[in-house]
């Protein structure tokens, strides 16, 4: 168990690094879906099937696949110099990290963890989804976690929506 752990973990932060890292937006793509393969064997090392499943099929099949299509129909596969990669991303990518992490340190020292165990979650799909929404008597911690969730892709959406036509407009003037 602790092999498969060490190996899940090497295998999601090397496929991050290379998502980060990588000079051709492929290649960050294809390497993006290796780190979401390593998140759905956690899943199943937490004995959660469905979410699992969720994420090889949401994840892995469907997202990698519009990010494809996606790269492919708008930008220039590759940047011209790893200092371009890195170039102004560094100061405003630790920020977001860390303001993430501080969020996600809030989170886990509100929640009561005390009767939670892996592989102890719900077997049914209503009662895993009534947890995740918060309904029913499900803890509200995931509901807020599910609207963070829900902004932040939002939020994603918006600035790949003005990156695209700032680009557009670039071209016209030039």
């Amino acid at each position: 168990m602790i092999v498969a752990y060490i190996f899940l973990a090497c295998m999601t932060l090397i496929c991050a690094l290379g998502v980060v890292l990588s000079r051709n937006i492929v290649h960050s793509a294809l390497f993006m879906s290796g780190a979401f393969l390593g998140v759905a064997g956690f899943f199943v090392m937490l004995n959660a099937p469905a979410l699992a499943a969720f994420q090889l099929l949401i994840y892995v099949g469907a997202v990698t696949v519009l990010m494809l299509f996606g790269i492919m129909f708008t930008q220039r596969p590759s940047a011209r110099s790893f200092a371009t990669i890195l170039n102004r991303q560094v100061w405003a990518g630790l920020a977001v990290a860390l303001g993430f992490g501080a969020v996600l340190s809030y989170f886990l020292t509100v929640q009561d963890w005390g009767s939670v165990s892996p592989g102890n979650g719900p077997r049914q799909m209503q009662t895993f989804g009534e947890n995740l929404l918060g309904v029913g008597g499900g803890p509200q911690i995931f509901a807020l976690l599910f609207q963070v969730a829900a902004v932040l892709l939002f939020v994603a959406i918006v600035a790949a929506i003005v990156i695209s036509r700032r680009r557009d407009a670039d071209q016209e003037e030039a």
